[in-house]
């Protein structure tokens, strides 16, 4: 008798367990999560800000060799996989074991860095004018011409629809079928090769080359626009946009701005050398950059100074960050560089190239880098 009470109770707990997770139509519906890193300095704000610690120490799991330089930073699917793009004209697919999974040939070099759709899909440009969309497999599922080449990495938006800029000096907005929505083109006709960051406001901001940074409406209207550069050289900074809308960019006069959300100044850094690499903002809205001086700054969000720490080299390549305030960043000297909260080198790991390509941190804490050695990266424990 107690037997069949006890058996009666389980069969009536796991019908509660099914119905909890079934709706009325009888499917069940699972919550997906977001890739490790999704796109260009991790989520559609930019703001380069891993949820996970990074390596503690400079201990190499493994090194992935191509045909060219590596200067496109890469992303993490859900499954592990580490896709990055390759001046010999290829996006590559390797498995967290450091194996080859297959790579995708383009027209022309692949600088700009990919961006994951929660279906798999891999978006990506190329300088052969195109941006492509591949499948998991590494088939090609649609691709987009414009008229220039195309730098400036791609941004997936709330709304399901995929931002890039152009050579041609347009800002275009694609749907995941590959199908225009809008496009801008601004009226310097200055190329793009910025990655545009999405406000919390639905404005989409990007620097073109000539030194002037623009916040579009979702519609792909003009919501501001100003000049925070020069005509001489080109500005390859990405801004990165905080929770209160904030919008932070460097420019190659030297200066790193912080931008109200109507496009009004709010603070000016000067570090008298040209900046392109994109800023990062840690979880207590300190903000991150690199600069030609040779070095790192971390400025605290009423721009005083927080700390900097100097390398051995000119600096293009864009901080990562982690909850503990560890950042991880690259030098033209070759090497990759851990420092701590306070400033402080906690480790660095040297290759033979450049590393102008921007870190990301797996869920497991592993350390992903390129270099102008031709070598994929994995630091971890």
């Amino acid at each position: 008798m107690v037997y069949r009470v006890l058996l009666k109770r389980l069969l009536l707990l796991s019908i509660g367990v099914l119905l909890v997770g079934f709706n009325c139509s009888g499917i069940v519906f699972a919550e997906l999560d977001a890739p490790p890193w999704q796109m260009f300095r991790h989520d559609f704000r930019h703001t380069g800000l891993s949820p996970y610690n990074g390596a503690q120490k400079d201990n190499l799991k493994w090194t992935f060799k191509v045909d060219e330089r590596i200067t496109s930073s890469a992303a993490i699917g859900l499954d592990g996989t580490i896709y990055f793009g390759s001046v010999d004209g290829r996006l590559y697919a390797v498995t967290p074991e450091g194996k080859l999974s297959w790579s995708f040939k383009t027209g022309d070099e692949v600088t700009s860095s990919p961006a994951i759709g929660d279906d798999g899909t891999i978006y990506f440009g190329s300088r052969d004018n195109k941006l492509y969309a591949a499948k998991p497999d590494g088939t090609l599922k649609w691709s987009y011409e414009t008229e220039g080449a195309i730098f400036s990495s791609p941004t997936i938006g709330k709304n399901g629809l995929i931002f890039f800029g152009s050579g041609d000096g347009a800002m275009y907005a694609v749907d995941l079928s590959g199908k225009l929505k809008w496009t801008y083109k601004n009226k310097l006709y200055s190329p793009i090769s910025s990655s545009p960051s999405i406000a919390p406001d639905g404005s989409i901001c990007f620097m073109v080359n000539k030194g002037v940074i623009y916040a579009l409406n979702p519609d792909g209207t003009e919501k501001w626009k100003r000049r925070i550069g020069s005509n001489a050289y080109s500005s390859f900074s990405s801004p990165a946009v905080g929770e209160d809308g904030t919008v932070y960019v460097g420019s190659e006069n030297g200066r790193a701005y912080a931008i109200n959300p109507n496009g009004k100044i709010k603070w000016v850094v000067n570090t008298g050398k040209p900046i392109q690499s994109s800023p990062a903002i840690g979880s207590d809205g300190t903000v991150y950059f690199g600069s030609y001086d040779k070095k790192v700054y971390a400025i605290n969000g009423n721009c005083t100074l927080k700390w900097s720490f100097e390398t051995n080299g000119w600096i293009e390549s864009s901080p990562a960050v982690d909850p503990s305030g560890t950042v991880y960043i690259g030098s033209s000297d070759g090497s990759l560089y851990a420092i701590d909260s306070n400033g402080k080198l906690k480790w660095s790991y040297q290759t033979d190239g450049w590393v102008e390509s921007s870190p990301l941190i797996g869920p497991d804490g592993t350390v992903y880098f390129g270099s102008n050695d031709k070598h994929l990266y994995a630091i971890g424990n």
